[in-house]
């Protein structure tokens, strides 16, 4: 059974890299005499502090967009993971713990995107990470993956509360997040059910 028409036209973290990359390249770039011989007119009366402060606002503003864009990614892993699981055999000695406890949750009336990412899909990870060699650092990034969220969603939602971390902006950077990305390639990349453009891997 076929649940979800996978999107083929997506940013992979590949492309998010590279648009960072430039980006970051560009302010740098802007804000650097040497680099940028017009500085002066393009900013005119500001002391080299300001300058300073107007890079760095505009570097935190990229860092998080990037940050956004990646944190979507790590969640369509899981929940990609999420909806091939309950498209497989329907044979219990087919499918392996984790896929039985997501049959169990299944409602076919509920939308699949309406299941919860944390209380669903992360806590039957952190069931299943038990008996796996891995387990405490897949159990690790599965404590830490809500705090992530909760932030992308004060990203989502246009920043209208105090986020509750005073220093968010460096602490959920996005260099921080391409780094716990690798560690979920490296601790679930075994683990979990990809989608190529159609083809399951």
């Amino acid at each position: 059974m076929k649940l979800v028409n996978f999107n083929p036209d997506k940013l992979t973290p590949q492309d998010i890299e590279e648009i960072y990359e430039q980006c970051r390249d560009g302010i740098e770039s802007k804000f650097d005499p040497a680099r940028n011989p017009n500085l002066d007119n393009e900013l005119p009366g500001l002391t080299e502090l300001e300058r300073e402060e107007i890079k760095r606002d505009l570097l935190d503003e990229l860092s998080m967009r990037s940050s956004f864009y990646l944190l979507a990614y790590i969640e369509t892993l899981f929940r990609t993971d999420f909806v091939l699981r309950l498209e497989t055999n329907n044979k219990k000695k087919y499918q392996d713990v984790l896929t039985q406890a997501y049959k169990r949750v299944y409602n076919p009336t509920k939308r699949l995107f309406n299941y919860h990412l944390v209380e669903v899909i992360f806590e039957n990870w952190k069931r299943f990470a038990i008996n796996k060699p891995n387990s405490k650092e897949m159990t690790d990034i599965l404590n830490t993956l809500p705090q992530y969220f909760e932030f992308r969603n004060w990203m989502a939602h246009g920043r209208y509360w105090v986020f509750r971390e005073s220093n968010y902006i460096r602490k959920y950077n996005y260099v921080h997040i391409k780094m716990l990305l690798a560690q979920i390639e490296q601790y679930f990349g075994g683990l979990l059910k990809v989608k190529n453009f159609g083809v399951e891997a």
